[in-house]
């Protein structure tokens, strides 16, 4: 980034393009050159680091004190049950994690009375194809799992940003948010989800076999995949789309002989059973980060609410399709991608949000290559800076998603623009060219 900073003070790199697309306001200029002080290499090491080791000392310390705590009793995190679908997994019989009576009973026999209390403690709420991901998790011991699983996850999410953007400063830019400590903490996973996406979306058009196969194993989450079809569908990628098909069918044949056929019934069940929160046990209330979510949050009519979040659903899916349809840089298109995954889906919890990390990190490769517009890594900031109000027990990121989808589409429009503006000054060439012929 310090190095495109670099370029386009000097006229050699693609800001000198910039000024051009917003009629040379001097107030675009002003904000530019205030925005490279701030937006250097140095900064965000600094910023970085800073905001990095605020959030190791925070969640080590809550790690001592509540999640792993001296006297041994385990706190209340999502790893509880993650935990316990590993040791549902490596049992004789592993489709009985369905059964809410046997769930509850293993919960028990695992864990101390009034200990790990995890929500849906009840109730097992994930495909059966989860299960292989968990199934190393129940050979080991609680804490151990733990470890593993944060640390592999985490890596995972951190090799997707830098196969987006191979720079340092943006694997420290990537613990910054804060979904990426409440994934630490309670151990979800938000990683994976990420991880899988930006790395699927970095191979999708040099390696689309391997694309495909990464977006076969996301089905474990099968609502932030109801774009993907749409995408390759629209940008005829007939090789990934063959290989996500392909590898979903085989984790679902999979599933159903190493786990048994009777899960996925099962699972389908738990999906249709839920009331107007979308609460897998009717009684706990999520914090859902998205349109629904947020209107059910401030009270509005379950029918508001869903016709609301139906509406903006649409409109992006029709957004996704058209921006993959059209010669627009993949960098643009992977991000309007994910950020439509969580748009468009009413299920999404705070830890899932990391997925904003791999869009604004499309976002920034794309400003890297051909110069960032005026304000627009300070919106981004802002953005994350937003994200912070999830303290305070508020869905602010259905506020935020439309905010980022609002600078992507403000890219490509400057992206066609330069190219229109390309176009004709070609063309005028050309005419004077034919003029001084004959």
């Amino acid at each position: 980034m310090n190095d495109l900073i670099e370029e386009s003070r000097t006229g050699t790199g693609p800001r000198q393009d910039i000024p051009r697309l917003f009629g040379a306001a001097p107030v675009w200029g002003k904000l530019l050159e205030i925005e490279d002080r701030i937006f250097t290499k140095h900064n965000l090491h600094f910023y970085g680091f800073g905001v990095a080791a605020f959030y190791v000392f925070i969640v080590g310390w809550l790690l001592c004190e509540w999640v792993l705590p001296p006297n041994g009793k385990l706190a209340s995190i999502d790893f509880c049950w993650i935990w316990v679908s590993g040791k549902f997994a490596v049992s004789s019989d592993p489709v009985r994690i369905y059964d809410p009576v046997m769930l509850s009973a293993v919960h028990d026999a695992l864990f101390h009375p009034d200990e790990c209390l995890f929500q849906f403690r009840h109730q097992y709420v994930y495909p059966p194809t989860f299960l292989f991901f968990t199934y190393p998790l129940g050979l080991m011991p609680y804490s151990t799992a733990f470890a593993v699983w944060v640390v592999a996850t985490f890596v995972l999410y951190e090799a997707a940003i830098y196969a987006i953007i191979p720079r340092p400063a943006a694997l420290i830019a990537a613990l910054t948010p804060i979904a990426v400590p409440v994934n630490a903490l309670f151990g979800h996973n938000g990683f994976l989800t990420a991880g899988l996406i930006g790395l699927s979306l970095v191979f999708v058009e040099r390696r689309p076999w391997l694309a495909g196969i990464l977006l076969g194993l996301l089905t474990y989450k099968p609502q932030f995949g109801v774009l993907l079809p749409i995408a390759l569908l629209a940008s005829r990628n007939w090789r990934a789309l063959g290989g996500a098909t392909a590898t979903s069918m085989m984790l679902v044949v999979a599933a159903a002989i190493a786990f048994g056929y009777q899960g996925w019934p099962s699972f389908i069940d738990t999906l249709i059973d839920r009331d107007s929160s979308l609460s897998p046990d009717g009684h706990t209330e999520l914090r859902l980060q998205s349109i629904y979510g947020l209107l059910h949050w401030a009270g509005a009519d379950a029918w508001i609410s869903w016709t609301m979040h139906l509406t903006v659903a649409a409109i992006v899916a029709v957004t996704v399709y058209a921006v993959w349809a059209k010669p627009i840089p993949h960098s643009l298109k992977a991000a309007t991608l994910c950020i439509g995954a969580v748009m468009v889906t009413p299920y999404v919890l705070p830890y899932d949000v990391c997925i904003l990390s791999i869009t604004v990190a499309f976002l920034v490769r794309d400003g890297m290559s051909r110069g960032f517009l005026p304000g627009e890594r300070t919106g981004i900031l802002l953005c994350f800076a937003g994200l912070l109000l999830w303290f305070v027990q508020t869905p602010i990121s259905p506020v935020v998603y439309p905010v980022i989808l609002f600078l992507i589409a403000r890219r490509i429009v400057a992206y066609r623009r330069q190219g229109i503006g390309q176009r004709k000054d070609k063309a005028a060439l050309e005419g004077n060219a034919m003029a001084h012929t004959f």
